[in-house]
């Protein structure tokens, strides 16, 4: 049972919407989350024995006090549950006769027959714990994995609790999802951007590890349907309104599950290219989320120049403090020449078209390889550097997708022949 969103178990109250008015309901119910995210949610569950002989587990997210207990034949469940505040979480509680299959920090619960499914998370939890702590630090906190008996049941997730069926044998998915719930533990943020935003950047950067860098970008893609689609109705929508050039939800305040998990996830991968993985760990392993200087809006900019002794400013507000749209980047123009030495010089003109600046990669393709290299294009501007190859050029493909853009039908682009 979950909350309002989904099956509406407690009363709240709205504005009133109807699904026949486009988005309007989910905006109601982002706004909702919005107003109520600094709120407090207590739950009190009494539920009588019966006169069955299975034991049953009754759960109420992972870090709730009293989250599980025990009922057979003839004995109650009485549990207390709080959520505070309520952030982004929607409080949820399941009842099943759940197998415990715990292993701190995981509290692991199956249903009979997905034994197989359930010990993919055991075995992954050892080298997902080590990753995320690398990264984000030390999990504080327990989480939850909790077995849906519908195998084609989508997985819905709860603070660090995570509902999702062990029917499937995926061991790549477990770890995945453990690392997810683990990072949530880890670093705790009032920021959705934040919170959310990094424990999908954390799955890519998982995959990353696993299978290298396309394995990444192909977890990143998964969110890149639904967040270029949020982006066209915003640019359409800023059109009917002259002056603007976009109505998208900045991610510094947004509660729409679209850009605080899909758009952060792009936006921590993007800084992560620019920063490095050295600088960006330092700033993550710095962040409080109870510091008074997370209150300041730039508080988590100022942690990542810091530590990458870069500006950034001009990157946050196009994609973090303002939602200014997607950039559309393609090459202008290519000059090549041959060096004295027997080597190709090129130079590359890149343009973006778009409202929103990025640094993008690119890639050389020559008749001795390839040379990819990045630059940063500002809105509405265009960037020039030069790139050695050795062989003749042949063509430049831009970005590998990890830049979301409106446009990637002009990414490639033909070289001719130099001249000498």
């Amino acid at each position: 049972m979950r909350g309002a969103g989904y099956v509406a178990w407690y009363p709240i109250t709205t504005e009133s919407a109807d699904f026949s008015e486009g988005n309007s309901l989910f905006e109601v119910a982002d706004r909702w989350k919005a107003r109520e995210a600094g709120s407090a949610f207590k739950l009190a569950l009494s539920l009588p024995g019966g006169s069955r002989e299975a034991t049953q587990t009754l759960l109420c997210g992972a870090e709730a006090r009293g989250s599980s207990g025990q009922a057979g034949k003839d004995r109650g469940i009485q549990v207390e549950c709080g959520w505070s505040p309520l952030g982004t979480v929607t409080p949820t509680f399941a009842l099943a006769e759940y197998v415990d299959e715990s292993k701190a920090p995981l509290k692991l619960f199956s249903l009979r027959g997905h034994e197989t499914g359930a010990s993919k998370y055991s075995n992954a939890l050892e080298p997902a714990t080590k990753f995320v702590s690398g990264w984000f630090g030390p999990p504080v906190a327990p989480i939850a994995i909790a077995d849906l008996a519908d195998p084609n049941s989508a997985p819905f997730e709860s603070g660090t609790l995570l509902m999702a069926s062990m029917a499937a044998e995926d061991s790549k998915l477990a770890g995945i999802n453990l690392v997810h719930e683990l990072v949530h533990s880890a670093l705790p943020s009032s920021r959705p951007w934040v919170y959310e935003g990094l424990a999908h950047f954390a799955e890519a950067l998982y995959r990353q590890e696993q299978g290298g860098r396309q394995a990444a970008l192909d977890v990143l893609g998964l969110h890149r349907a639904a967040f270029l689609d949020a982006e066209k109705e915003a640019a359409a929508a800023a059109q009917k309104n002259a002056g603007e050039k976009s109505a998208g939800q900045p991610l510094s305040s947004t509660f729409d599950e679209t850009y605080y998990r899909s758009k952060a996830a792009y936006v921590w991968w993007m800084l992560r290219d620019m920063a490095g993985d050295d600088a960006l760990k330092q700033a993550i392993h710095k962040y409080r989320s109870e510091d008074d200087t997370d209150k300041n809006p730039k508080y988590v900019e100022q942690l990542i120049e810091a530590a990458a002794k870069r500006d950034l400013g001009w990157f946050f507000d196009d994609w973090v403090y303002r939602d200014r749209g997607l950039p559309d980047v393609h090459v202008q123009s290519v000059h090549p020449w041959q060096t004295e030495k027997g080597s190709q010089m090129i130079t590359v003109t890149l343009e973006n078209l778009g409202n929103a600046g990025a640094e993008v990669p690119f890639t050389v393709i020559c008749e001795g390889g390839e040379v990819t290299t990045r630059i940063e294009v500002h809105a509405k501007s265009t960037a020039t550097t030069r790139v050695e190859v050795r062989g003749a050029a042949r063509e430049i493909v831009v970005n590998d997708g990890s830049v979301p853009e409106s446009d990637v039908t002009n990414n490639v682009f033909q070289i001719s022949a130099p001249q000498k």
